[in-house]
């Protein structure tokens, strides 16, 4: 996975990458690089004041790239699986 920080830069790369591999026709496959292109997602955090109040909130741009996709839908999938059998054995008693 990438750092926070550097998920900008590494989507920038990879937009003039996918850029080069188009200019160059048929040798470039840019099928490549758009399988690692990630998604651009726009969220929300709630912007504190120093006296610990919840003053607004604060929009910015945060990159999903496919690897780290992966592991979330699994996370999900693994939570999903441990609820179910939680309600099975609570149904059992």
């Amino acid at each position: 996975m990438s750092a926070p920080e550097l998920k900008e830069e590494r989507a920038m790369l990879l937009e003039e990458w996918l850029n080069m591999e188009s200019r160059f026709g048929e040798l470039g496959d840019a099928s490549l690089v758009q399988a690692k292109l990630p998604k651009k997602l726009k969220k929300r955090r709630q912007i504190v004041s120093d006296d610990g109040l919840v003053t607004g909130y604060e929009e910015f741009y945060d990159y999903q790239f496919p690897e780290e996709a992966q592991t979330t839908n699994l996370k999900i999938l693994e939570a999903a699986y441990r609820w179910k059998k939680q309600k099975i054995s609570r149904d059992d008693e």
